[in-house]
């Protein structure tokens, strides 16, 4: 993970804009060949939602990732870069028609579906393309569910293999998420194990499929305890050995917050502090709208302020803060009862940890405030 002292080697935080987001290559270059070796052959696709930034596409691009897109936007962007079509997937299953259509033109061939709305829109825009079906797992453990707005049931698979088919596209695999920063390291086991039962059905029905999609949930490191990749590597790997050996099947990743989420930190400084009652407010020119949205859906990042770094605050001088945002809203909370020094004030240094996921992603500029401005080690 990114770490204080490395962005103090690079920057003279004084003379960084506030808010600033700083972004170690080498963390993100690191990540990939882990994420490489989780299964042998795997093919890695960055989730290029997650951190859009032409820097740290370009830099995977070089390191030999594909990239999983979801909108129009996104695959401009790529195509601007260069990146060809063969290194593209699109894993979502609610495409907007023009994203489909402008896809097939410049040669992708991995669509995901999930619906029968869903093939109709990938037939008429993307005639005789592979799809990949989305099949509902369990994702308990994950602190941020997909289950229930994404992937058919099991029960559905058969039907919706025989539509795809019928509508002169080609059935090419299956895939999953196991939800967004999953804790549990069984989570890709299981779900393996429950598509399992979808493929060897689609097999003894005529349907061979190629392609197991493993998708994300890969998780970084926040303020909770995470498990051992190492585990979770060990858990897919007997599974897979267990349950596909000698079906020769192509096993795809599709990792966001695993990448890059330990590659950054944010930079922020102190605008505001009040006592309202028994409660210590403290606020920053960073808040949910401007870079920590995920805070709002529980998301819990790691606070360190200067004082504490340069041993300028002893333990017993630790208050509970409720953390806020710079706007005028009150929805704008990122956190509370965080322990600080209680002897912050205006125009002090706070960093906040793990910044490199869906933050810069899904930063607005609500009341007027921008996201942190970008730079790379």
């Amino acid at each position: 993970m990114l770490t204080v002292d490395k962005v103090k080697q690079k920057f003279n935080i004084n003379e960084l804009p506030k808010p600033s987001m700083v972004i170690d290559s080498s963390i993100i270059a690191g990540k990939y060949e882990n994420l490489k070796n989780l299964i042998d052959g795997v093919q890695v696709f960055y989730s290029v939602k997650t951190n859009p930034h032409v820097e740290v596409i370009r830099l995977l691009d070089k390191l030999g990732a594909g990239f999983e897109i979801s909108s129009l936007p996104e695959l401009k962007d790529l195509i601007s870069l260069g990146i060809p079509a063969d290194k593209i997937i699109s894993g979502n299953t609610l495409k907007v028609p023009q994203m489909i259509e402008e896809a097939h033109k410049y040669g992708v061939n991995y669509f995901a579906y999930d619906s029968e709305t869903e093939v109709d829109k990938i037939a008429q825009y993307a005639p005789g393309a592979n799809v990949s079906l989305r099949i509902s797992v369990d994702n308990t453990g994950s602190d941020w569910p997909l289950s229930k707005k994404f992937g058919a049931p099991m029960s559905k698979a058969l039907e919706l293999f025989k539509y795809a088919q019928e509508k002169g596209l080609k059935p090419h695999g299956l895939t999953f998420h196991v939800g967004s920063q999953c804790l549990n390291p069984l989570g890709w086991s299981n779900a393996l194990m429950t598509i399992a039962e979808v493929y060897y059905l689609a097999k003894r029905n005529g349907v061979k499929l190629e392609v197991i999609n493993m998708g994300g949930g890969f998780h970084s490191k926040l303020n909770k305890k995470i498990p051992s990749m190492e585990i979770i590597r060990e858990n897919i790997n007997k599974t897979i050995k267990d349950t596909f050996a000698n079906e020769g099947l192509k096993f795809y990743i599709e990792p966001g917050r695993g990448l890059v989420g330990e590659s950054a930190l944010m930079v922020a400084s102190v605008i505001g502090k009040a006592t309202r009652g028994a409660e210590n407010w403290l606020i920053l020119d960073v808040g949910v709208y401007n870079g920590l949205l995920e805070a709002v859906a529980g998301i819990e990042y790691e606070f360190v302020s200067d004082k504490e770094i340069n041993g300028l605050t002893h333990v017993n001088d630790l208050i509970p803060y409720h953390i806020g945002g710079p706007t005028c809203d009150s929805w704008d909370t990122i956190i509370k009862n965080y322990n600080l020094p209680s002897d912050l004030k205006v125009g002090d240094i706070i960093y906040i940890l793990n910044t490199g996921a869906y933050t810069i992603s899904e930063a607005t500029r609500f009341n007027g405030f921008d996201p942190p401005k970008t730079f790379f080690i």
